[in-house]
């Protein structure tokens, strides 16, 4: 028989065998999608909310704004548009004006906050200008500012065709956030009347929100399906890499790849049997084994337990029946190297899903040393459930 033999550490992986063990232990990717569930939600909880910043609180004001001509441009159809105001000029520009900036530290101071006791440098926003110069006037007019850390957390959006303005105020205290946004409120309504680009005509405010502790930015859920998704994917890998190095057989057709010799047949755990497999069996055993008069059967992992042997070849007796009782009756089990060289033959009997392949090797190698030859391998202890499946045998 010509049988391509292939070392157990150069195998490739028996995909279909895989899968289909692989469904005995689906169950570990819902208990890993609940590990990685709880682990990514608790991370998320710890850096967010136990040790995430304080959470400010927010108010926010509407304006609509009525702009002046000089706030317009004429396009090239000579229709009139505006120039730059929306939500970066008004956040990082216009709540920079020096003017306004003098008017918003006086309306604060007059409402009792003091600035610099507040450690707020005055919206002095990335990417907006320069206002050096607007800080030296603030102090020439008894205001300190220089000194201060923490800045005014003030945004300004236009929410609707350029006229009207939202202007948002988060502070870490309730009542400086009250207080701010008031200030904001007065200040622009009366900036029309100090804006030395004349570009309002006028700026009213239409609502105001009561101060509210901001909104989180929660996203635990998306954490914890993102933890899920990971664990179940490490899971999944990490299966697939425990079967990929795994050196137990699980089909007779990879017992002839590894060892080169021909399976005989398969016997049953729990003494099972399937009239397709004893008839390949009883096949394949008159053809190897019936004209020799003294063969031993030796399990692969009769050096853990010497009994299996013995339980192995019981098991080929009850297989094959009464019908094979004569030619049975010439095998016998044997026990480490004892009586070999004495036998025409010796079947190997490999169980299902051992990882002994290195013994297996081992037990083969001191056969020929003894020049006892294989007669050939049968799989043995093998699940019939999962043999069925694989061959798709009802």
């Amino acid at each position: 028989m010509d049988i391509k033999k292939v070392k157990y550490t150069d195998e490739s992986l028996n995909l279909r065998s895989f899968y289909l063990r692989f469904l005995k232990k689906i169950w570990i990717l819902p208990i890993a999608a609940l590990i990685g569930a709880i682990i990514a939600g608790g991370i998320y909880y710890l850096v967010t909310v136990t040790f995430g910043p304080e959470r400010r609180y927010e108010a926010q004001a509407n304006f609509h704004l009525t702009y002046s001509d000089d706030a317009y441009i004429c396009n090239s159809e000579g229709q009139r548009v505006l120039d730059w105001y929306n939500s970066a000029t008004w956040t990082n520009f216009i709540f920079n004006d020096h003017d306004f900036l003098l008017e918003l530290v006086k309306t604060l101071k007059e409402n009792g906050v003091d600035i610099s006791e507040e450690r707020m440098n005055v919206l002095n926003a990335p990417g907006g200008p320069d206002i050096s110069g607007q800080l030296q006037a603030l102090q020439e007019a008894g205001i300190d500012l220089t000194d201060d850390k923490s800045k005014v957390d003030v945004k300004g959006d236009i929410i609707s065709n350029e006229r009207f303005l939202l202007v948002t105020v988060r502070e870490p205290s309730e009542e400086l956030t009250e207080k701010m946004l008031d200030a904001f409120i007065a200040s622009l309504e009366e900036y029309p009347s100090y804006n030395k680009l004349n570009a309002f005509d006028s700026i009213v405010c239409t609502s105001r929100s009561a101060v509210y502790l901001e909104k989180e930015d929660n996203r635990i859920g998306v954490a914890i399906v993102f933890g899920a998704i990971v664990m179940v994917v490490l899971a999944f890998l990490a299966i697939l890499l425990v079967d990929a190095v795994d050196e137990a057989v699980y089909v007779p057709e990879e017992c002839e790849r590894r060892y080169g010799f021909p399976v005989l047949g398969t016997l049953f755990a729990g003494d099972e049997t399937n009239e397709l497999f004893k008839g390949e069996l009883a096949s394949l055993f008159d053809k190897y084994v019936a004209g020799k008069e003294k063969v031993a059967l030796i399990a692969s992992d009769a050096v853990d337990n010497s009994s299996f042997s013995e339980k192995d070849l019981e098991s080929l007796k009850k297989t094959l029946g009464n019908d094979y009782a004569n030619k049975l009756a010439k095998i016998t089990t044997i026990s480490g190297s004892d009586n070999i060289g004495a036998m025409d033959g010796a079947i190997i009997a490999i169980p299902y899903g051992k990882k002994n392949a290195a013994m297996t090797e081992h037990l083969i190698s001191q056969l020929k040393k003894h020049e006892c030859p294989v007669l050939g391998i049968i799989f043995t202890r093998a699940d019939l459930k999962f043999i069925k499946r694989y061959y798709g045998v009802k």
